[in-house]
């Protein structure tokens, strides 16, 4: 009796099994191949199994990013006959209360009077297609790969310094916490803060006169103005980060990172305001409970949120400039984490692009910080004490520094990371930098040549903006770096001049004896 009741009890499970596998069959038998705009229409092809509807007919839905299903709605924006394959055509509504801009969209059939989801889903994939402006790169036209962290005040050492980007960063908080500046978008009036809007057009304009990049990062933080901006157990749970991932699962959350997004893309594409080319959505942001924090998750549930804030954002700003480049973000932990909500780049990267293809394939690019472990040890081409085993060549390295680089881009070179012109995608180094406390300043000034050199060295990196200008006083006292270019007191170290010359030309091999080596080419590189 007992082992014919433990095999009634597999029986039923087997059943149990098969028929809720045989509704998600039911369920989801049609996949939507393309989602994009043409003109002021979205069209959306699918193709697949006809599913066993009441009337023989597919209903198209459009689903906010904070929507988690179709649920009761009755409201489909398009219809067609059920067939093998289908193309329905939608208003676009841009600049409007029904904008589908933002919106993923799902076939249904209806049975029983219900409209019942059968298809995968997808939001729109060229959202460039509305774009009614393009910036160019002035870096890439001539051919310059340096860039540089460098506060307003010391502006004028990028045309010095032959720079070909900048870094900075604007936060949400700074434009929700005041009013004088109103945005309509989607029929809704926004209001910004006018100090912190003149602020940013003058910020931009300094540094389009000195003919760089902006590489814009882009950073949600908690206050009163941005409260619904964050997930509300990220504000429970005790840990208190530096920043936060945007809530997009709630309306109002959505709709305000929108219409930042779009205003700031608007602004400055290319226009009276200036121009901003290359855009971080957040910062590390696998170091979650410090840079990006979103809740006690797990990475995959953390990636899945980054992709749907990442996604408003590569809308909004694709949507009004054609030519700017949108970034992910992590730092040098590649399969090292630090437990709870810090994880290892790798997999927020895996997960990420795992709900990108899943929901529809788009341009993103990865910036990454392959600073040296720990951040104090200049020397990165030896070993710090205490630190071995952390860096290597293979994929399973836990740690990316500058000699094993070729491991980001390498992965990034696999077919399924591949953008959606079957290239690589865009590649940059957001930030990287080298102490010259406890360490000759030569020394400094030897590891940026020869990490400029192996940046040079491989053609899959786009460029990189090295931290920073000038030493931070607080990093300095805090933390022991001083990773600038000049001293606190704005005096040059050996690192200013060696940036200025090191792809120019100039002459660097006073350097080589502080890495030990006797040429570049013992290094690898030329």
């Amino acid at each position: 009796m007992k082992k014919k009741w433990k095999l009634g009890m597999l029986l039923t499970a087997l059943t149990v099994f098969m028929i809720q596998m045989t509704v998600m069959a039911a369920g989801e038998t049609v996949t939507i191949n393309q989602c994009v705009i043409q003109g002021d229409q979205v069209s959306v092809v699918a193709s697949g199994a006809v599913a066993a509807s009441d009337d023989g007919n597919y209903y198209l839905f459009a689903l906010k990013t904070y929507e988690k299903e179709v649920g009761a709605r009755t409201d489909f924006c398009a219809t067609a006959p059920a067939a093998q394959t289908v193309q329905f055509l939608t208003p676009l509504g841009l600049d409007t209360a029904n904008s589908k801009l933002y919106s993923r969209f799902v076939v249904t059939a209806k049975r029983g009077g219900v409209f019942v989801p059968v298809s995968t889903e997808m939001y729109i994939t060229n959202p460039e297609a509305a774009a009614k402006a393009s910036t160019k790169s002035i870096a890439e036209a001539t051919g310059i790969k340096k860039g540089l962290f460098c506060d307003w005040q010391y502006s004028n050492c990028l045309s010095d310094l032959g720079a070909g980007y900048v870094a900075t960063s604007i936060k949400t908080s700074d434009f929700f916490n005041g009013t004088g500046v109103s945005y309509t978008y989607n029929g809704r009036t926004y209001q910004f803060d006018s100090f912190w809007v003149r602020a940013t057009d003058n910020l931009v304009n300094l540094y389009n006169q000195q003919n760089v990049d902006i590489v814009m990062g882009i950073l949600n933080d908690y206050s009163a103005g941005t409260a619904d901006m964050v997930y509300p157990e990220a504000l429970t749970s005790g840990v208190k980060p530096h920043y936060y991932a945007v809530n997009v699962d709630v309306q109002s959350g959505e709709e305000k990172l929108e219409a930042f997004m779009s205003f700031i893309a608007e602004r400055y594409n290319g226009g009276a305001h200036g121009s901003i080319h290359n855009y971080v959505i957040g910062n590390e942001v696998n170091s979650s409970n410090t840079w990006h924090y979103a809740g006690e998750i797990p990475v995959g549930e953390f990636s899945v949120r980054y992709a749907k804030q990442f996604r408003v954002c590569y809308n909004a700003i694709k949507s009004h400039n054609l030519g700017a480049n949108v970034y992910i973000c992590t730092d040098q932990r590649w399969l090292h984490n630090d437990g709870g909500s810090s994880f290892g780049g790798k997999p927020v990267i895996d997960g990420f692009n795992a709900e990108i293809a899943r929901t529809g394939n788009i341009n993103w690019g990865l910036s990454f910080h392959p600073y040296p472990v720990p951040l104090t040890h200049t020397k990165f081409w030896t070993t710090a004490p205490g630190y071995g085993g952390l860096v290597d060549h293979t994929e399973n390295t836990r740690m990316i520094i500058p000699t094993n680089m070729e491991v980001v881009t390498n992965y990034m070179s696999k077919p399924e990371f591949l953008a959606p012109t079957g290239a690589v995608r865009n590649l940059f180094i957001s930030e990287l930098g080298f102490n010259s406390l406890g360490s000759d300043e030569n020394t400094q000034a030897a590891a940026l040549v020869y990490a400029y050199k192996l940046i040079q060295a491989n053609p899959l990196i786009k460029g990189v903006t090295f931290n920073s200008a000038i030493d931070n006083p607080v990093e300095v006292a805090q933390d022991k770096l001083a990773v600038g270019l000049m001293r606190s007191d704005g005096s040059q170290k050996p690192a200013y001049n060696a940036f200025k010359i090191m792809d120019k030309g100039g002459n660097v091999d006073n350097f080589l004896p502080y890495i030990g080596a006797s040429s570049w080419a013992q290094l690898g590189v030329q």
